[in-house]
């Protein structure tokens, strides 16, 4: 599908000399090809992860590395070339702040505002994180208290110079599953813990409400892909993986493939749903799928509510419903509502929230999401060793013995592609620079995701996900197809 550009490229000349130009953004002239458009993507190789274990071995040191080792833990026993290459620099990875090597050139559209490097010292990087670990859609606070750093401590013990001496901290805080909640939160992150950048764990309503806030402070902020309104006209925002409307097509030929004709269409009522709603309405209308039932819900759906909906979606006998809701309204609300009432049809819709396992382990014991299929950016835990073996030996390591969830995958992932982007901005790091290094670079692969990719004028990095289908043998989501493509 066509993705949309960032609007304030677009008005950038007719406003920036009447106006002021924002701190965060270049000038056109800017770029590294004199004309503010992003280089060809040939010139700027995709980063990609590279081992960061020895091969062979099963878990982490027993202590950790002290930054500044000479040897550098992330490249290929036997190999003399660097782990990875900084974007436009040939130093290696394993240079450390305050080496005589030039570091790289930024090129792109930020400028440093008076805050640039908040949140980097010489030896640290904070960035923080908001989910709703309370309220109507509630995540499991265990699993982010325990999940959020593990690949940071995991990194810093095995590749202490990866990240040029710099080790991770994680800050965490509850948004409540509340927009307004979001912001004090995100504010409290930067102003009282120093994050130099924020990530939203989940909900879209609270990651738009956060993200604003970070745009109109020139803060980098990272989500999963959700809304596109009210993101991608905001210059510091990035997504993770594909937005909800960029999924609509995957879900209409997944459809499509099971030969399903007919579907209904339930989505939440929040205005952060628009479009993708009209994304999906439009994808079945091009190839030819009737919806037969096309129904708004409340956000925070009684499970009496759900019910009611549950007997228009039987009476309307579609054999798959396309949802987009938070996983507490299918979970409580319409799928054990539509089996109470003997109608079975296939749920399927957008990643990320409905396809965790926290859904199938209360549904698949009452038999109410047996039959269910989402999309992630992240595949299931069934697979997690052929694209990460490092997973579910460092999570126990670092989790007092506790075994890796979806949730802590979610994390790891996040961070692994985090970490390739700092790494890829090199030593000298600043929140301008690691944008300039997003929007400029060929793009991100950490082996778990489909690969990102960024420009100047797209902010929405997802290429890919990955299918998951409900497995009630096991009470959890099994990965159906690894890295379905979109516009493939």
């Amino acid at each position: 599908m066509t993705r949309r550009a960032l609007p304030y490229l677009v008005v950038f000349a007719l406003t920036a000399a009447a106006c002021g130009q924002k701190s965060g953004v270049a000038g056109t002239g800017g770029g590294g090809s004199g004309d503010g458009t992003t280089p060809p993507a040939t010139q700027a190789p995709i980063v990609t992860a590279a081992p960061v274990t020895t091969p062979g071995a099963t878990e982490p040191p027993a202590s950790s590395t002290q930054p500044g080792d000479s040897t550098p833990a992330s490249t290929t026993p036997g190999d003399s070339t660097p782990a990875s290459t900084t974007h436009g620099d040939s130093t290696p990875a394993s240079t450390t702040p305050g080496a005589t090597t030039e570091p790289p050139v930024a090129v792109g559209p930020y400028e440093p505002g008076d805050n640039d490097t908040a949140g980097v010292t010489d030896t640290e990087i904070v960035i923080g994180i908001h989910a709703p670990v309370t309220g109507a859609s509630p995540i499991p606070q265990e699993s982010f208290d325990i999940g959020k750093d593990i690949y940071w401590r995991f990194l810093a013990d095995n590749a202490p110079d990866r990240l040029f001496g710099r080790t991770v901290r994680v800050v965490f805080r509850d948004d409540e599953f509340d927009p307004q909640h979001a912001v004090q939160v995100c504010r409290e992150m930067v102003e009282q813990d120093g994050a130099f950048l924020l990530v939203g764990g989940g909900g879209a309503d609270q990651i738009t409400a956060c993200a604003k806030y970070a745009d109109e402070n020139d803060i980098p902020y990272l989500s999963a892909g959700v809304n596109e309104t009210g993101l991608v006209d905001l210059a510091t925002y990035f997504s993770t993986s594909l937005s909800y409307a960029e999924q609509a097509p995957l879900v209409i030929a997944q459809l499509q493939a099971q030969d399903i004709q007919q579907a209904a269409l339930v989505v939440s009522d929040t205005p952060s749903f628009d479009d993708a709603k009209e994304a999906i309405e439009a994808a079945a209308a091009d190839a030819g799928l009737e919806l037969v039932y096309n129904k708004r819900i409340n956000k925070n759906a009684t499970p009496a509510e759900a019910a009611t909906i549950a007997q228009e979606l039987k009476t309307a006998n579609a054999p798959a419903v396309i949802l987009l809701s938070s996983p507490v309204v299918f979970v409580l609300g319409l799928a054990p509502g539509a089996s109470n009432q003997g109608y079975d049809p296939l749920w399927i819709g957008p990643g990320v929230t409905s396809g965790l396992n926290g859904v199938t382990a209360v549904g698949c014991p009452a038999g109410s999401t047996d039959n269910a299929e989402f999309f992630s950016p992240t595949p299931g835990l069934d697979v997690i060793d052929e694209l990460d073996p490092d997973y579910r030996t460092a999570y126990p390591a670092y989790a007092d013995g506790a075994d890796g969830d979806d949730i802590g995958m979610q994390l790891w992932s996040l961070a692994k592609a985090v970490a390739l982007m700092f790494e890829a901005t090199g030593p000298e790091l600043g929140r301008a620079a690691f944008m300039n290094t997003l929007v400029t670079s060929g793009g991100f692969d950490n082996g778990i995701y489909a690969p990102l990719t960024y420009t100047v004028d797209d902010h929405l990095g997802g290429t890919g996900a990955h299918l998951l289908r409900a497995d009630c043998t096991v009470n959890q989501y099994v990965t159906a197809e690894q890295f379905v493509m979109a516009g493939g």
